[in-house]
C-alpha cells in the first residue's frame, strides 16, 4: 500500500495505552471553549495531529481530499476471530462537531451483529453520553476496532440479527461466515472505492506510468496539504497562547 508518512501511526503501544492517551488529552486546562467551538476545524487537525500520537495498532486514517470532515480509514485486524481482515471504513465528521459525535459507515462488507446490511453502525450506545470535554473521535475508532477483537462484548441492539443469533447459538458456523467475509476483504484489498484517499497498490512495473501518477496524486494533495498547513500554523498559535 502506498501510503504518506503523514498516515503513519506507531504500533508499539497497547490499545489501553491509547485509550488512556486519548482521555488525558482531552483534559486540556489551558483550551478556551468558547474559541473551540466557533473553530471546529482547529479541533479536527489537532485531533488528527493527535493520532499519530495515540498508535493505534493496525489503523490508518487521512482526511478526504475534498473535505476535512470525511476521514478515510483502513484497519488491519491481527488476531482473534476476525484475523486477517482489511476493513475500509469512512469517518464522517457533522458540522457541529465536537458537540455531536461523528458516524461511521463501512466499506468493506464485514459479518458482524453490530454493523447494518449497508455498513452502517449505531454509535449513540457507545456514546450517548458525548460531549466534546470527553470524547475524541479517536475513541471512536478505538471502538470501531474493538467491536471486531471481541464481537460479543457489547450487548446492544443488532444490526444484523442472523449475525447475532449465529455468534449465540452456533458459534461454529458463525466463526465459517466471518471467515468467508475475512476472505472476500483481502481478495478485495485493490478494489479501490472511488475518490478514497488511501489505495492499495501492485508493485508497479512501469516507471513512467508510475512518475506520471504519483505527480496526479501530489497534484491532488497540494489542496489538503495546504490547508492542513495553514491550520496547523494557525493552530500551533492558538495553543502557544
Amino acid at each position: 500500500m502506498e501510503q504518506d508518512e503523514r498516515n503513519t501511526i506507531d504500533t508499539n503501544t497497547t490499545d489501553n495505552e491509547s485509550f488512556t492517551s486519548v482521555t488525558n488529552t482531552t483534559s486540556n486546562k489551558n483550551k478556551s471553549p468558547v474559541e473551540q467551538q466557533n473553530s471546529p476545524n482547529y479541533r479536527l487537525l489537532y485531533e488528527f495531529k493527535k493520532l499519530s500520537e495515540l498508535m493505534i495498532r493496525g489503523l490508518y486514517v487521512i482526511p478526504s481530499f475534498n473535505s476535512i470532515h470525511e476521514w478515510h480509514c483502513v484497519l488491519f485486524i491481527r488476531n482473534r476471530i476476525y484475523r486477517s481482515a482489511i476493513i475500509r471504513f469512512l469517518v464522517v465528521i457533522p458540522d457541529d462537531f465536537p458537540d455531536s459525535c461523528p458516524s461511521v459507515k463501512f466499506l468493506t462488507p464485514m459479518y458482524h451483529p453490530l454493523i447494518g446490511s449497508e455498513g452502517e453502525i449505531d454509535l449513540s450506545h457507545q456514546f450517548s453520553d458525548w460531549t466534546s470535554e470527553k470524547y475524541m473521535i479517536a475513541h471512536v475508532l478505538c471502538y470501531i476496532k474493538s467491536i471486531f477483537h471481541n464481537p460479543d462484548k457489547y450487548n446492544y441492539p443488532p444490526l444484523n440479527q442472523d449475525a447475532y443469533n449465529l455468534m449465540k447459538n452456533n458459534p461454529d458456523n458463525f466463526q465459517k461466515r466471518v471467515s468467508e467475509y475475512v476472505e472476500d476483504s483481502i481478495k478485495n484489498v485493490y478494489d479501490n472505492p472511488q475518490d478514497s484517499a488511501i489505495y492499495f497498490t501492485k508493485e508497479w512495473k512501469d516507471k513512467n506510468q508510475w512518475e506520471n501518477t504519483k505527480k496526479q496524486i501530489l497534484k491532488q494533495d497540494k489542496g489538503i496539504i495546504d490547508q492542513i498547513s495553514e491550520y496547523s500554523s494557525k493552530l500551533k498559535d492558538f495553543f502557544n497562547k
